[in-house]
């Protein structure tokens, strides 16, 4: 589930394993060794009457662990010995693409396809698919995740549900880590902050506050990512505004526009930077040398085309014509 008795003083690191390039009788030995006992302890059991694969990679954060693995019908459990190896109490957020059975200290809960579930480390436990399946694990200290917790809340066994928002930016946002990692010791803490942050959101630390009242700095990182991606998917429209960007992600404009703030920028010079740089995308793309100044103003979600020519001509120095034409 992840080991982190090194990582709080280590730097980040990402650490890769797939039984594809083994003998088949190799496999599962391998993994259950390599994968199960060393990286992450656990105890790995495939279904009865299949044939054994699984890859998975590891990116261990100074205070966090992501897991994403990849596996045929499977059966895991945390045994008392595993536990005793590890130096320190984690607490674990366990999602996956099928349904999940997970039992711990005589509770049981069967996960839909998407929802996750809190798992305490330091207590024996069972989780196993019945399916091929896609799992994602995410993993903190105890100790690290409880000052942010009302008093006295366990969040072992808590379910969230697929739809939880805060669920969704939690694992964009380490989909985001695996896929750029960061490597500065200082930005891998910052983001094992803002794992906790949203880990503690997904528990609900503050339920009947307005999200702007309780969100953390990983939250509020997260939703912002996220708001830009949509921004990014929705540029071409015309009608792209601040209201219809809340609306989608469940917060006001105001609570949007301070996000901005705090990037040092603003929404609207956020889109008309996102908006420029694909015009200027367009004018240098062979596919669109037969396009129109205008069309591909419209296409990039301009309305005004003597806009577009000033503000292009602001930024880059020179009109969208001579931007086509090789001026630098």
């Amino acid at each position: 589930m992840g080991n982190l008795d090194e990582a709080d003083s280590a730097p980040a690191s990402s650490l890769f394993l797939s039984t594809s390039a083994l003998p088949a009788q190799d496999r599962l030995p391998v993994w259950r060794e390599v994968f199960g006992q060393m990286m992450v302890r656990l105890d790995i059991e495939p279904a009865k009457d299949t044939a054994f694969h699984a890859e998975g990679e590891l990116l261990m954060l100074p205070g966090a662990a992501c897991g994403s693995i990849a596996a045929t019908p499977f059966r895991v459990s945390r045994t008392q010995k595993l536990i005793a190896a590890d130096e320190a109490d984690m607490i674990f957020v366990v999602t996956a693409d099928v349904p999940l059975h997970v039992a711990q200290n005589g509770r049981e809960r069967i996960l839909d396809a998407g929802d996750a579930i809190f798992v305490r480390g330091g207590e024996r436990s069972i989780i196993q698919s019945h399916d091929r399946a896609k799992f994602t694990n995410i993993s903190v200290p105890i100790d690290d995740l409880m000052p942010l917790l009302p008093v006295c809340q366990n969040p072992s066994m808590t379910v969230v549900s697929r739809q939880s928002d805060v669920l969704g930016l939690l694992l964009g946002y380490v989909r985001l880590l695996h896929s750029q990692m960061p490597h500065p010791d200082e930005l891998s803490r910052l983001a094992a902050g803002h794992i906790r942050d949203l880990m503690a959101a997904m528990i609900g630390a503050v339920p009947d506050a307005d999200p702007p009242a309780y969100e953390r700095g990983g939250m509020r990182a997260a939703r912002l990512r996220a708001i830009k991606a949509d921004i990014g998917r929705r540029l071409c429209e015309p009608g792209l505004s601040i209201d219809a960007i809340a609306v989608c992600h469940g917060v006001s404009p105001r609570y949007v526009r301070k996000l901005f703030q705090e990037d040092q920028t603003t929404f609207s010079d956020f889109v008309l930077f996102l908006r420029l740089e694909r015009s200027q995308q367009m004018l240098r793309s062979p596919t669109e040398a037969i396009s129109t100044i205008a069309s591909i103003a419209h296409a990039c979600g301009f309305n005004d085309l003597s806009y577009f020519n000033r503000t292009f001509r602001r930024r880059c120095g020179c009109t969208p014509s001579e931007f086509r034409n090789g001026a630098p």
